[in-house]
């Protein structure tokens, strides 16, 4: 319950201050659904309500993956405005995915280990990503599902979850070989061939679905990477290309962007080097595969963006900032969190950039 409490205390805040900021008129859910109407949240809206397109501009929102448009215009199907939708499935995701984070601390550590862990998720600098119609709440509910039920050994929900996951986001693939791994860890206790099967096949059917929509919109099943690669500058690279790059930025960028686009990336970036190193050292094998596979295809790239954001699906960091015991350090990190996460937040409403 004080998980829950914390998780809506930290909604009413961001949502306080921004109805303070932008005022509540027409009405306060109008006027939030307008202040958080930014950058890929209109993407999103805008995939929910018109579709997938093979020419002009929106064909380039390809690069989008189905599941959360999807789920917005089922929602919106029972009378909310497509813009409401987004919001309801973020908010309602984002407490979800608290939760299940909580119970996947709970599974190897102390309850006191757990509650940090996921408090520390609920502050995150980029946790305004829960509130707004971006993917990050649905991907991190679903992800860390496909995680809890992998340790329960529920290995077909594992999959289920985990597939969805790879339909709402690239990073879903992670859990992949998480399930590869963790399957192998079962042993003799699966009972039959199909449960180390299935799951993994499971995650890369979401995918898939993936590769099926290119082909039925654009005619080509992999026409996201050209399109990543020409638009919207992502394509494989060496990760000191990307640092280099964002290293380089903080000569000639505006204020604001010397601190998100160059000091944040960069900070990103450090920050799942070290979560990955550190959980081959302090967590289990399969949650070491994940953050690295994770860190490989979010630092793989010419130009790093967004990879604070990112981060909130990394799981394995949450974990080991719940075993930070020391109060002298875990609560300074919580505290510059939430101050982060404030001023990032208001700053998004804004039409700032903020990963």
């Amino acid at each position: 319950m004080t998980l829950l409490a914390l998780a809506l205390l930290v909604k009413a805040v961001l949502v306080t201050l921004t109805i303070i900021e932008f005022g509540a008129a027409p009405d306060p859910l109008t006027a939030l659904g307008r202040a958080w109407d930014q950058w890929d949240a209109r993407h999103y809206v805008y995939l929910a309500t018109h579709g997938y397109e093979a020419a002009g501009d929106a064909r380039n929102l390809i690069a989008f993956f189905p599941l959360y448009p999807a789920l917005i215009s089922a929602v919106s199907a029972v009378g909310l405005p497509a813009r409401t939708a987004a919001l309801l499935i973020s908010n309602v995701a984002g407490v979800v995915a608290a939760i299940l984070l909580y119970e996947i601390a709970r599974v190897d550590g102390r309850e006191r280990a757990a509650w940090r862990a996921a408090a520390f998720f609920t502050v995150f600098p980029t946790a305004y990503f829960l509130l707004v119609g971006y993917t990050e709440a649905l991907f991190c509910a679903l992800t860390f599902g496909s995680v809890l039920a992998a340790r329960h050994r529920r290995w077909l929900w594992a999959g289920l979850l985990g597939g969805l996951a790879s339909a709402a986001r690239l990073t879903g693939l992670a859990l992949l070989p998480f399930l590869v791994v963790e399957l192998l860890a079962a042993g003799r206790a699966l009972r039959s061939l199909w449960q180390r099967v299935v799951p993994p096949l499971l995650v890369a059917l979401g995918f898939v679905t993936y590769l099926l929509t290119n082909l039925l919109v654009l005619g080509d099943p992999l026409a996201f990477v050209t399109v990543q690669r020409e638009h919207w500058s992502h394509s494989f690279a060496a990760p000191w290309l990307g640092l280099e790059g964002a290293v380089r930025s903080l000569s000639w960028r505006v204020p604001w962007e010397k601190l998100t686009v160059g000091g944040g990336e960069i900070a990103g970036g450090v920050a799942a080097y070290l979560a990955t190193a550190l959980s081959w050292l302090r967590l289990r094998p399969a949650d070491a595969v994940y953050a690295t596979v994770v860190t490989v295809l979010v630092t793989f790239l010419p130009f790093w963006l967004s990879i604070p954001r990112y981060l909130l699906g990394m799981y394995p960091l949450f974990l080991l900032a719940g075993r930070i015991t020391r109060q002298w350090l875990y609560l300074p990190l919580v505290g510059l969190s939430f101050v982060a996460l404030i001023v990032f937040g208001l700053a998004f409403g804004r039409g700032y950039w903020a990963f």
